[in-house]
């Protein structure tokens, strides 16, 4: 008798919790112009986040504009991370713009790793209804065997992209050093 009152309190717990970890941004703006985040030394890390739901994450109804946003990583084993408007764990974009102006993302050093995503959907991802600009972005990796992975408009993991708009102009994706990836995706669902 006493078991079933502490079942449904934890069971009530559970489904709060699980309510709680679901990032949601809906019928909002998101605005952001000259965001500059740095990191350096051994082991380094830059993330840099606009506008981002994770964990099961959505965007819905919302405005997602950024320009001028800035993310750096320099040193030994340097990893930057740049994400604008990206949803993960079954993430899912709808009824969104999303603008990115002039936004650079560095990793500099040995074993650099630069990634960038720009209205992106990820783990069962899908983009649907949704516009999705990109000018004069940039991401970029140097150093010996760096990596840069650049994804604008897009969905993965199962992805879907549907009725919706990609338009990406003056995007550069570069890696460079002895064993240098560079990997570019624009408009796409893996």
């Amino acid at each position: 008798m006493k078991a079933a009152p502490k079942l449904s309190v934890l069971a009530a717990l559970g489904i709060v919790f699980g309510a709680a970890m679901a990032g949601e941004i809906t019928d909002s703006g998101v605005f952001s112009t000259g965001t500059v985040n740095t990191s350096a030394g051994f082991l380094s890390t830059a993330r840099q986040n606009v506008g981002v739901a994770e964990q099961n994450g959505k965007i819905r109804n919302t405005a997602v504009i950024v320009n001028g946003a800035v993310n750096t990583s320099t040193g030994f084993l340097s990893t930057a991370n740049q994400s604008i408007a990206r949803a993960t764990q079954n993430g899912q974009i709808s009824q969104t713009a999303i603008v990115a102006q002039g936004v650079n993302n560095t990793a500099a050093g040995f074993l650099s790793n630069a990634n960038q995503e720009v209205g992106f959907a990820k783990d069962d991802g899908k983009v649907q209804g949704s516009f999705v600009g990109a000018t004069g972005v940039s991401n970029v990796a140097g150093g010996f065997l760096a990596s840069a992975h650049q994804q604008i408009g897009g969905a993965q993991g199962s992805g879907k992209l549907t009725n919706s708009t990609v338009l990406a102009t003056g995007q550069v994706n570069t890696a460079a050093g002895f064993l240098s990836t560079a990997d570019q995706s624009v408009g796409v669902a893996k």
